[in-house]
């Protein structure tokens, strides 16, 4: 397998949380697991994403949103930007970029199995220097 693809750098393991959960609720469980990402999954399929940014832009900026009785499907972000697993770190980091994001989901015949994140990112090209 070549040293570069995604599979080789991605998280596998898939923090999620339900849509009806209260924001205050992901937001702790984000700080306890010690993640700026979660996946907003509804039974088996992923609807979106939630991340600090969100937090920071649609909670705390707009001030009609009360973290304790509102929902996290309100503040997530969708679709679920993603790319396959045999994609190269290159890619991924255009890919980010061009969409100004921070957190990509990782597929693998379509289905999500991973998570790539900048630290991801910095941590693959800065041992490149």
């Amino acid at each position: 397998m070549p040293d570069n693809l995604i599979r080789k750098y991605m998280n596998t393991s898939i923090l999620s949380i339900e849509p009806e959960k209260r924001i205050r609720e992901a937001g702790e469980f984000m700080l306890n697991n010690n993640v700026r990402s979660l996946l907003v999954k509804d039974q088996n399929n992923y609807l979106g994403i939630v991340t600090k940014t969100d937090f920071i832009l649609r909670v705390y900026v707009n001030e009609n949103i009360d973290p304790e009785t509102e929902i996290v499907a309100e503040i997530m972000s969708r679709p679920i930007l993603s790319l396959d697993s045999d994609c190269t770190m290159e890619e991924a980091r255009k890919y980010m970029q061009k969409n100004g994001i921070g957190h990509l989901g990782v597929t693998e015949n379509g289905i999500i199995t991973g998570m790539l994140s900048k630290d991801n990112l910095t941590a693959y090209f800065g041992r490149l220097t």
